[in-house]
């Protein structure tokens, strides 16, 4: 940082008196009967500092010491006349505010009616010396005794930042930030006491605030709070199991698999066994998680979910294997169970297709259109011509690419659950190969799977498939216009389309997301703003919808709320993670140059005359 402060003998040449005593050694002299000087008179010291003023009345240093010495000698009242006029001829100067606001503070402490005036030269002293813990110290003791927690809370956690390790610090702060419900200071305080050897109290309560992370959907930050317990508590299997179900909701398939295991060794349960298969599934192992879920399957175990879910997954593994004829001895032993009956008879259905069992499967599908009517796969069979479940017309080819067909969408929905994208396109290509497509969402999801494998130009050429299918199908029109928005096509058309969609689905914060964006990229700034900040209403979990906000501010310059939508956007866990928190370093870095320069120009005289050609070694 630039030292702006004057020297003794600088000031002296700007200000010599023609003639009188020898002001250098006066000043010396001066500082040396000063205690901070190693002198013990102050008093003295002060006689002779207004000695010098009254040769020099414009020099800042001596107006500045003579404070100092005042203040020595126990008269913090009269040290304030000098201190302010030395700020005023030298608003530059760091060391003069830093002096004056330590005295208004120390002033405040006997008097209260002078708290607000301690606070205000407080806060100001702090931006020209933003290191100086001290300053902060005594900020947030003098607003405190304001009752303001806000005021509180930022000074103490400023001091936290400069002294990670001061624990009173955070502590403090953290008082503040749950007297006013300030999520994220209490977050940060809480991190910072479980930083090394936290208290059993401190632990407690990060696992408090891990667990309400988790209800808010704050799942980067509640995965950081639990990997901190963890790391303290290593023996404490739910934590590692906390761990792992934010990974598995993040799709973070690898990193959930080892926290699986560490929970596993300290504790094994059915519920383990059950997210271990689930991971495994989605990273392609499905023999392994076949073998896995086997054991539990046939036990009627609890929680409930585990007796609804675990059958359904190993029968999803058996069918995504094509193990057709394990999958119908399975389905033929399991006991009834009617909240997963329906979903039984589908897996039912479909390997009997798989197996090319045709007149088994037509009656599989007759059973299942009787049976369970509201579940989407027979609704779309009963949709089906009536004469292609005949059994007389079932010889038939077409009838039989129906049926096919039906099974091979089935399957392109189960790999898309796992994500295999490759699988999922292959499955629809031979469903279209079979007949023509029927519904438009299976369009929707074919042209999901091509953007999800980098073929952008098929998956567009798809929506506009879906598009001349139903031109007003909201899901279409948004899912068009977004991914002409993102390619930077037709934006007047994208713009179009996603009203549309928004004025179908007003309340559909993906749609009014989209729109926000749309509208950005026309250069409706001010309209972007105002729509994003409905989908922060109506999607307020969503990092997607708060880095495009965050977008539109910048581009207004309202840099710190900006940064704010960021930061939120990073409570949450999402593939660009990594690119958005560079994108946010270098925001906070331009936030402080400009708080900076800010504060550089307000430090400045506001007639400062223009600077002599000689007078530049000096401004350096």
């Amino acid at each position: 940082m630039l030292d702006l402060r004057l020297s003794i003998p600088a000031l002296l040449l700007v200000a010599l008196p023609a003639s009188g005593e020898d002001v250098r050694a006066l000043m010396l002299q001066a500082r040396t009967l000063q205690l901070r000087g190693g002198g013990a008179d102050p008093m003295a010291a002060a006689a002779i500092y207004r000695r010098v003023l009254e040769q020099v009345p414009g020099s800042a240093e001596a107006n500045l010491r003579l404070s100092e010495s005042l203040q020595e000698a126990q008269d913090p009242d009269a040290a304030v006349a000098p201190a302010k006029q030395a700020v005023a001829l030298a608003p530059q100067n760091a060391e003069a505010q830093a002096h004056l606001a330590l005295l208004q503070y120390e002033r405040s402490r006997k008097d209260a009616s002078l708290l607000p005036e301690a606070a205000k030269d407080l806060r100001t002293a702090t931006l020209r010396l933003p290191g100086d813990p001290e300053l902060w110290a005594r900020l947030g003791e003098v607003s405190e005794q304001m009752k303001d927690n806000a005021g509180a809370l930022k000074a103490w956690i400023r001091l936290g930042r400069l002294r990670p390790s001061f624990g009173p610090a955070w502590e403090r702060a953290l008082i503040h930030a749950r007297a006013i419900q300030d999520y994220e200071g209490k977050r940060e305080a809480l991190l910072a006491l479980n930083a090394r050897n936290p208290e059993d109290r401190h632990l407690r309560m990060l696992e408090e605030l891990a667990r309400e992370q988790i209800q808010a959907g704050y799942l980067a930050h509640a995965e950081e709070s639990f990997l901190l317990l963890a790391s303290h508590v290593p023996q404490e299997p739910g934590f590692w199991e906390n761990i792992s179900l934010v990974r598995l909701q993040t799709g973070r398939w690898s990193e959930a698999l080892e926290s699986l295991a560490k929970a596993e060794a300290l504790k094994p349960s059915p519920t383990l066994t059950f997210h271990t298969a689930r991971a495994l599934m989605n990273l392609g192992r499905f023999e392994e998680a076949e073998r896995r879920l086997q054991p539990i399957v046939a036990q009627n175990l609890q929680p409930q979910w585990i007796a609804d879910g675990a059958p359904m997954l190993y029968a999803e593994a058996l069918l995504l294997q094509g193990k057709g004829k394990v999958l119908l001895a399975f389905l033929k032993n399991r006991s009834p169970h009617p909240p997963t009956d329906g979903e039984a008879q589908v897996f039912k259905t479909q390997a009997f297709i798989s197996l090319n069992d045709w007149m088994s499967a037509l009656e599989s599908i007759k059973q299942g259109i009787a049976r369970y009517p509201k579940i989407p796969f027979f609704q779309q069979a009963a949709a089906l011509p009536p004469k292609y479940l005949e059994y007389a017309f079932f010889s038939r080819k077409e009838a039989r690419a129906a049926l096919e067909q039906l099974h091979l969408e089935g399957m392109a929905t189960l790999w898309q659950e796992f994500q295999r994208w490759d699988k999922c396109l292959a499955a629809l290509e031979r469903a279209r190969s079979l007949s023509p497509v029927r519904r438009v969402d299976m369009l929707i999801l074919q042209s999901e799977a091509y953007d999800q494998l980098n073929r952008p130009a098929e998956s567009l050429a798809v929506l506009r498939e879906a598009q001349a299918m139903e031109p007003t199908n909201p899901l279409v029109q948004n899912n068009l216009g977004y991914l002409l928005l993102e390619h930077d096509q037709n934006l007047a058309e994208a713009a179009t389309l996603i009203e549309a969609s928004a004025k179908a689905t007003p309340d559909n914060g993906n749609v009014v997301d989209s729109l926000g964006w749309a509208q950005f990229k026309l250069g409706r700034i001010a309209e972007a703003e105002a729509t994003l900040r409905r989908a922060v209403e109506l999607s307020p979990f969503s990092p997607e919808v708060r880095k495009h906000l965050g977008e539109v501010l910048v581009k207004q310059d309202k840099l710190v709320e900006a940064a704010e939508q960021w930061e939120r956007a990073l409570a949450f866990v999402f593939p660009e993670r990594s690119a958005l928190e560079k994108r946010l370093g270098e925001l906070r870095v331009r936030i402080a140059k400009e708080q900076a320069a800010k504060v550089e120009s307000s430090a400045l005289p506001s007639a400062a005359p223009a600077a002599k050609p000689d007078d530049d070694e000096d401004e350096e």
